[in-house]
C-alpha cells in the first residue's frame, strides 16, 4: 500500500510540473495556481459594493486582488464596473423576442449567457482581499469571537459552525430569492496550517439553468485578516477547492513552469517517510531540476 502510495504522489507531482505554479502576490498571499493564471490589484472603489458583505470592519487599509486568466479578470472586472454594457446584446436580443412561456425566455437567456462565457473565454476568477490593520482594533467583538475559537477543540468549532450558518442563511435570505435556488453547501470553522481559527464557506446557486458557484475561506495572519475566495459561473477551470491553494510558507522565487524549491520539499518529505527510495528519490529530483 505504502508503494501505490508513492507511485500516486509521484504521478501527480510529475504532472503538475508542466500545469501549475506559485504565485506570490506581493508577499502577502502564495497560491498554487494554473500556469496560465496572473493576478492584478484591482481598486478597491470598484468592487467594494460588489463585496460589501465580506469587507465590512476589516478596516480601509486593505489591498484586492483577481487571480486568473487574463481574459477570465477582463471579464470579472467588466461584470463589475459596467455590467449593464455587458449584458446589453443579450438585453437587445430579448426585446426582440415574442416568448410565448417563462420556461422559453429562461431557455434562450441561459443559452445566451453560456455563449457570452464562451465568447469571453471565461474560466472562474480567484479573488484576494487583505487588510493591513489589526482586527482587534477595527472590530474588537469580531476578533474576540475568532480569538475564543483558538482553545476550541474541534467538535466545539463544528457546534458553533452550525449557529452561524443559520444566521448567515438569513443573512443571504437563501430561501427567499425566487428562482435563485441558492444554497450553503459548505460551513466549516477550523484551524489551518498555521494554526489560526478560519471558516470555510461555499455557496452554490441556480439561476436561469446556470450555476454558480462562490468558495471563501478567511483567516487571521498576525492579528490582520487574509480572506482568499474563487467565483464561477457556468463551468471553471483551475479555481475550485481555494483553500487548498493557499500556500502559507513564504516562498520567494517560482519558475515560470512551477516553485521548484516546493515541489523538492514535497519530493524529500516522500523519501524520508520512507515511501521512495533512494534511487527513485534521486531519479525524481534529477527529473524536477531538468
Amino acid at each position: 500500500m505504502k508503494k501505490i502510495i508513492g507511485i500516486l504522489l509521484l504521478f501527480l507531482l510529475w504532472n503538475n510540473l508542466s500545469s501549475a505554479k506559485t504565485i506570490n502576490i506581493e508577499n502577502k498571499v502564495f497560491l498554487n495556481v494554473p500556469e496560465n493564471f496572473n493576478y492584478i490589484k484591482v481598486n478597491l472603489n470598484d468592487v467594494a459594493d460588489y463585496y460589501a458583505d465580506f469587507f465590512g470592519a476589516l478596516g480601509e487599509d486593505v489591498a484586492f486582488y483577481y487571480v486568473g486568466t487574463d481574459s477570465s479578470i477582463e471579464f470579472a472586472n467588466s461584470m463589475v464596473n459596467n455590467q449593464e454594457k455587458v449584458l446589453e446584446p443579450i438585453m437587445k436580443k430579448m426585446e426582440k423576442k415574442n416568448f410565448r412561456t417563462e420556461k422559453s425566455m429562461i431557455n434562450f437567456l441561459s443559452k445566451e449567457i453560456k455563449k457570452l462565457m464562451k465568447k469571453s473565454k471565461y474560466q472562474g476568477i480567484i479573488w484576494v482581499f487583505v487588510s493591513e490593520e489589526n482586527l482587534e482594533k477595527t472590530d474588537y467583538d469580531l476578533f474576540e469571537t475568532i480569538d475564543s475559537f483558538k482553545n476550541m477543540s474541534q467538535a466545539g468549532m463544528n457546534k458553533a459552525a452550525l449557529e452561524y450558518k443559520k444566521e448567515l442563511k438569513k443573512e443571504l435570505g437563501v430561501d427567499g430569492v425566487e428562482g435563485l435556488n441558492l444554497k450553503i453547501t459548505k460551513f466549516k470553522i477550523e484551524k489551518n496550517k498555521i494554526n489560526s481559527p478560519a471558516f470555510d464557506l461555499k455557496i452554490a446557486a441556480n439561476m436561469f439553468s446556470v450555476n454558480w458557484d462562490m468558495e471563501v475561506y478567511g483567516y487571521l495572519k498576525n492579528k490582520k485578516p487574509i480572506i482568499v475566495g474563487s467565483e464561477c459561473i457556468g463551468t471553471c477551470k483551475g479555481v475550485s477547492g481555494i483553500k487548498n491553494k493557499i500556500v502559507y510558507s513564504k516562498i520567494k522565487t517560482s519558475t515560470s513552469s512551477t516553485d521548484i524549491v516546493d515541489q523538492l520539499n514535497s519530493l524529500n518529505d516522500l523519501y524520508k517517510s520512507g515511501v521512495l527510495t533512494k534511487e527513485e528519490f534521486e531519479k525524481a529530483k534529477k527529473k524536477i531540476l531538468n
